[in-house]
């Protein structure tokens, strides 16, 4: 599958082709339609001071999503491969140093 990947740390996002992950038995996999790019995304792109101290690399970006469920995992329930589904992707940890600070948008663990 396709990625905007931030894959050094240096100015730039680069599109490259990366394994698409398999779903655990209480996810699904979606296939993305539309992504937008954010605030934050651009400060990964310029990879300005607040970008070399914050994000981690390699990391893919792009966390707000339209798309379809294109594979469900084995104990998911109420939903069906084609479903319309958009999102904000942030899944956090909950105890890293960004998280307890409150930028759980930050999470070291996502």
């Amino acid at each position: 599958m396709k990625a905007l990947v931030k894959a050094k740390a240096e100015k730039g996002l680069w599109m490259q082709d990366v394994p698409a992950p398999e779903p655990a038995d209480n996810e699904v996999l979606i296939k993305i339609k539309k992504t937008a790019i954010c605030g934050t995304d651009i400060h990964i792109y310029q990879w300005d001071e607040w970008a070399q101290k914050t994000i981690p690399v390699p990391m893919h970006v792009g966390h707000e999503f339209v798309g379809e469920i294109a594979r469900l995992g084995k104990a998911v329930q109420g939903h069906f491969v084609g479903e319309r589904v958009s999102g904000e992707g942030h899944i956090v940890c909950g105890h890293c140093r960004n998280c307890k600070a409150g930028h759980r948008h930050l999470c070291i663990n996502t």
